[in-house]
């Protein structure tokens, strides 16, 4: 198996880019609830979906300032593929929210936390908590080799969007 990382980002490199990605997150947070409602799913009343959507914004601020997105390219996989095996030692966080992408990062490939080993060419973002200054990622292989950090691209705020850990 090979894997290549080839995007670094930072959030906080894009306010605007992370007020966006709030925005519609909070408003989909709140469509989303209210259609579990009427299917009997939950019963959170207006009163306390419009509390939590208070919430969210701050939440989620908070998280995208200190967080970095990366997007590697598997090729050759032949095993289940978990994201979280990628971590900073520095910290001790691993990878979280996967999105397994096409070959070219253009479409979901498939939802889920691990790719299994028929699945043996993709790429997978992930955002890994707390990273500040020069910090590393490892990996099933060893240590990463990252490229220069930029913000996140306008597909991946779509394609690999970010959820709070709750």
């Amino acid at each position: 198996m090979r894997i290549r990382v080839i995007g670094a980002h930072l959030p906080r490199l894009d306010q605007e880019g992370i007020r966006r990605f709030i925005a519609e997150d909070v408003a989909a947070f709140g469509r989303t609830i209210r259609e579990l409602r009427e299917r009997g799913i939950t019963d959170l009343t207006d009163e306390e979906i419009e509390e939590r959507a208070l919430e969210l914004p701050g939440e989620l601020n908070a998280d995208l300032q200190t967080c970095a997105l990366f997007e590697l390219e598997v090729t050759g996989n032949e095993m289940e593929f978990d994201p979280s095996a990628f971590e900073n030692p520095e910290t001790g966080y691993c990878g979280w929210e996967p999105a397994f992408l096409t070959m070219d990062g253009r479409a979901v490939l498939f939802e889920g936390y691990r790719a299994p080993p028929d699945v043996r060419d993709f790429r997978v973002a992930f955002y890994v908590h707390e990273w500040q200054g020069p910090s590393r990622l490892f990996g099933v292989a060893g240590e990463l080799e990252l490229p220069p950090f930029t913000a996140v691209p306008q597909r991946l705020w779509k394609l690999a969007p970010y959820a709070c850990v709750d």
